[in-house]
C-alpha cells in the first residue's frame, strides 16, 4: 500500500497512533485548508507532535475525513471537516523516504 493511501485509511479511521507511525521522526504535515474556515493552518513537525495533534483532533471531534478517493500515487482528496466546516481538500505527499514513510505531506483546499 503506498503512504497516501495509508494516510487516507488512517485518517478515515481516526487513528492518531497509526498515522503518526506513517511519518519520519522529523516528518511534517501542513494543513493549509483551515484559512477557509476561518482558522489558523496547520503546521505540524515530527512524529510526535503529530501524534499528540491528530490524537486531540479526533479525540474533540475537531477533524475528520469523508468521501476520500486517491487519484495517483502520490495524492488523495476528500471532505475535510473543521469543527463542523466542510471543505474539499487535497493531500500530497511531498516527500517520502526509501522505506516509504513520509517526510513531507500538505493538505491544501481542491
Amino acid at each position: 500500500m503506498k503512504p497516501i493511501e495509508k494516510y487516507v485509511e488512517a485518517m478515515e479511521n481516526k487513528d492518531f497512533a497509526g498515522l503518526a507511525e506513517l511519518f519520519t521522526k522529523d516528518g511534517s504535515l501542513c494543513d493549509y485548508c483551515t484559512n477557509s474556515s476561518s482558522q489558523k493552518e496547520y503546521h505540524i513537525y515530527g512524529k510526535e507532535a503529530i501524534h499528540m495533534f491528530f490524537r486531540n483532533k479526533f479525540g474533540f471531534r475537531q477533524y475528520s475525513i469523508a468521501e476520500a478517493e486517491v487519484v495517483n500515487d502520490t495524492q488523495a482528496e476528500f471532505v475535510a471537516n473543521f469543527g463542523g466546516y466542510n471543505i474539499m481538500a487535497i493531500a500530497t505527499v511531498r516527500e517520502a523516504n526509501d522505506d516509504g514513510l513520509i517526510q513531507m505531506l500538505t493538505v491544501r483546499p481542491k
